[in-house]
């Protein structure tokens, strides 16, 4: 199985109105949706990594990141 990625597609001011489209094209360029955060112009979702130049290229989008996880250790137990 080909790795997979979580990213956070960043879509251009001039492209909101036309969000379902963009969201259609991304799903075509191989994006599996989790959310569509409509208010801030971004959609998250996984997709192959070999697949992510795909998404950059999709007309709409301004930017892909890879999602980072932030994990903390465990809190000190307090005396």
């Amino acid at each position: 199985m080909d790795p997979v990625d979580k990213v956070v597609v960043s879509v251009a001011d001039e492209s909101l109105a036309d969000l379902p489209a963009v969201v259609a094209a991304l799903r075509e360029a191989g994006l599996v949706v989790d959310d569509v955060l409509e208010a801030l112009g971004m959609v998250t979702g996984s997709v192959a990594r070999e697949a992510i130049r795909s998404l950059r290229a999709v007309p709409g989008v301004s930017d892909v990141e890879k999602q980072r996880a932030v994990r903390f250790p465990p809190a000190a137990p307090t005396p």
